[in-house]
């Protein structure tokens, strides 16, 4: 545990030169995970070194999962940002670790997601915060989430937690829980002009288990939660056999499924399971979180975005760590500047004026006379 006073508190509100500052160094980091390097990128002594009078606890839990956890003062709420971004994708038009700003639009990977919200507070603690509690993370993107879940084996008492991520500066109350699995057919390999091919073909059962899961997933499209209808179910990955004359012998399918709000994501894909006639040694999970709110804590959410004093924007599709906060026990919300359309894309960019908005906000909530 350190404390940072390399810089004095100057308390005038922040402004957006100095968010375009900060946003232009962190994108300059190369946070992309795969393959996950941020100890090595130099973005930990960025943070460390602008955490103005902050007790700093950085803990490394090894391959590229780290939290810095920064707390000054007496802090009512949590912020947390994800520091890590996605692979760089091609059709960029400039380099993806350099900002630029074109029509009242930042440019660069993380902008967006969620680099961008990152910056907005780091001007806010330049400009005189004398309380804040925030939590960097740097494997939201890997998949496994060990930072957030880690944090989480400690009780900590904060009165709410807002996560960052791109929600057009409305606070986000509910999303769709997520669960990742795996799904083998074999068969007996042999010669493709054997009839049985037609059925016992590995590749053949995956396609029909494929039509079956998708009608499936059609019927799920009469249930609602407000302005979110079904169940999100995509294909992601098939492996599977070895040539044209060869009866396909093994075929896994990665898939996911996205359950609305409220909605148990162990439930949903034992009922997928069941209605496509799978045995259960056939499936193997991988990555599961709960939705938003967890525990049917909707008012507590509500009530949070209340007090903070932000919009309230409608439910999204996708899955944030705002969901193990809110399992914990703490009334969550998801908050950020951004589309989540500009996520995860090349020329990924953030609107300057999302960023004011943000910005502002920020400063109203957390700076006090």
């Amino acid at each position: 545990m350190t404390q940072n006073n390399a810089f004095k508190a100057v308390k005038q509100a922040p402004t957006m030169q100095q968010v375009k500052k900060h946003l232009a160094a962190l994108v300059g980091f190369d946070t992309t995970n795969p393959p996950r390097k941020i100890e090595e990128s130099g973005i930990l002594e960025y943070l460390t070194t602008n955490l103005t009078d902050a007790q700093i606890d950085v803990i490394n839990y090894g391959n590229g999962s780290i939290n810095i956890l920064a707390t000054k003062g007496t802090p009512q709420y949590l912020f947390n940002y994800h520091i890590d971004t996605v692979p760089v994708t091609e059709g960029w038009a400039s380099d993806p670790f350099e900002l630029i700003e074109k029509n009242g639009k930042l440019y660069g990977l993380g902008a967006c997601d969620i680099k961008g919200a990152a910056a907005c507070l780091l001007a806010c603690i330049e400009s005189g915060l004398e309380h804040y509690a925030v939590l960097f993370s740097s494997d939201e993107e890997h998949g496994n989430s060990l930072c957030v879940r880690s944090f989480l084996e400690e009780k900590h008492q904060y009165q709410g937690v807002v996560v960052a991520e791109p929600t057009q500066a409305k606070a986000v109350l509910a999303h769709r829980g997520i669960i990742t699995a795996n799904v083998v057919f074999e068969a007996k390999s042999g010669h493709s002009s054997e009839p049985r091919a037609l059925t016992d073909n590995s590749n053949h059962q995956a396609a029909q288990w494929i039509v079956d899961a998708k009608g499936w997933a059609g019927q799920k499209l009469e249930e609602s939660f407000e302005s979110l209808a079904g169940t999100c179910f995509n294909v992601g990955k098939i492996e599977g056999g070895i040539k044209p004359n060869i009866i396909a012998p093994m075929t896994t399918i990665k898939f996911g499924l996205r359950p609305l709000p409220g909605k148990s994501v162990t439930l949903t894909l034992e009922e997928l399971v069941n209605a496509t006639e799978l045995n259960d040694d056939q499936v193997a999970v991988g990555f599961k979180a709960p939705s938003l709110p967890a525990k049917d804590s909707v008012g507590q959410n509500q009530n949070l975005a209340k007090n903070l004093g932000l919009s309230v924007g409608d439910p999204v599709n996708f899955w944030t760590e705002a969901a193990l906060f809110s399992e914990a026990g703490y009334p969550s919300i998801v908050y950020g500047p951004g589309s989540i359309e500009q996520a995860h894309t090349a020329n990924e960019w953030v609107d300057c004026k999302e960023l004011e908005q943000v910005l502002a906000e920020y400063w109203r909530i957390l700076h006090h006379d």
